[in-house]
């Protein structure tokens, strides 16, 4: 029979039990949305749905203390900036779909945001690729307060509703005997979050890197005097011959050209801030910290919603694939 005698032999629409028995409506529906739905993923349709979230800011130390190389992680001798870079990334990682992160640099006594917060799978390959680039060659200043640097991180947490993870080795330039903290008692409360120190506690020299991140020398007592922290010992290194250190009991007296992690000052910090001080060490244990903290918080967020398309394309095609079975045993039932 020709395929025009054939279609005139097609029910009407309202006869639905033996219109939908033709052979040519076997399956053929069905595999069309199929492919239609299957085709529908690839614009990455998304739904609004409750989800417990992280929003966090994340505050880098780059001064050039960070250059020590006395971190135990990701192994032995690794640069605290490196250190700090690790946890950071892992930290961005685990936090849930939905969560909002930004990244903010400290040096000197400023917390600088790189980006504004961002959702962070849609943007954690950009993200990581930024904090991996981060260098203390893009230090402001050579100075360091950690006091204030948390106060600007805080007033940063504070306008974009964020949390806070501050990771510094908190050796400040130049060192002070009795730190500030009393102003930051106005923000506690305000903000949760977690002090991550980095580094050792032994004493250890600060080096200068050249554009490759090789070591081409260390600080030395001259050097932290001609930086106008000591304006007793300024004439007199002045005058040295090039070359020439600083008589021994005079250099004594200079502590800047060495680095340690001033733990007790984070302490003091976190206290006063009701924040959590935690010292860096495997990876595996700031994710602990991160998750155990009353962090989270409920939020509409966009979900992925190409798997419930996915879901009902597999659907339709094992629908087209069995309908001519059915049909049969309809046939058949029915004679």
């Amino acid at each position: 029979m020709s395929l025009r005698g054939q279609l005139k032999r097609i029910p009407h629409p309202w006869q639905w039990r033996v219109w939908l028995k033709h052979q040519y409506y076997r399956g053929n529906i069905a595999f069309f949305i199929a492919g239609i739905l299957l085709l529908s993923t690839f614009t990455y349709p998304t739904m609004q749905q409750p989800s417990l979230v992280k929003d966090v800011l994340f505050v880098l130390d780059i001064s050039e203390s960070m250059n020590v190389p006395d971190a135990s992680h990701p192994h032995t001798g690794s640069l605290r900036l490196q250190h700090a870079k690790t946890l950071i990334g892992a930290m961005m990682a685990d936090l849930p779909c939905g969560s909002r992160t930004a990244v903010g640099l400290f040096a000197g006594d400023d917390t600088v945001l790189l980006f504004e917060p961002l959702e962070v799978c849609a943007h954690y390959p950009a993200m990581e690729k930024v904090v991996s680039q981060l260098d203390t060659r893009m230090r402001w200043i050579g100075d360091s307060y950690v006091v204030r640097g948390v106060k600007s991180a805080l007033d940063i947490a504070k306008k974009n509703q964020l949390h806070l993870v501050f990771v510094t080795d908190a050796d400040e330039m130049p060192h002070h005997e009795h730190p500030r903290v009393a102003e930051l008692l106005t923000y506690r409360k305000q903000v949760k979050g977690i002090l991550i120190g980095v580094g050792n506690t032994n004493l250890s020299p600060v080096p200068h890197l050249d554009v490759k991140k090789e070591i081409t020398g260390y600080w030395t007592p001259e050097e932290a005097v001609i930086q106008g922290h000591y304006p007793n010992l300024l004439a007199l290194v002045k005058e040295l011959p090039p070359g020439e250190a600083m008589p021994a009991d005079m250099a004594a007296e200079v502590k800047e050209h060495l680095s340690q992690l001033n733990e007790a000052l984070l302490q003091q910090i976190a206290s006063a801030l009701e924040l959590t001080y935690l010292r860096a060490g495997e990876t595996q244990t700031a994710l602990s910290t991160l998750h155990q903290l009353d962090m989270t918080q409920q939020s509409e967020t966009p979900q992925d919603a190409r798997w419930i398309l996915g879901f009902f394309a597999v659907v339709m095609i094992l629908v087209g694939w069995f309908w001519p079975m059915w049909m049969r045993k309809l046939n058949l039932r029915h004679a």
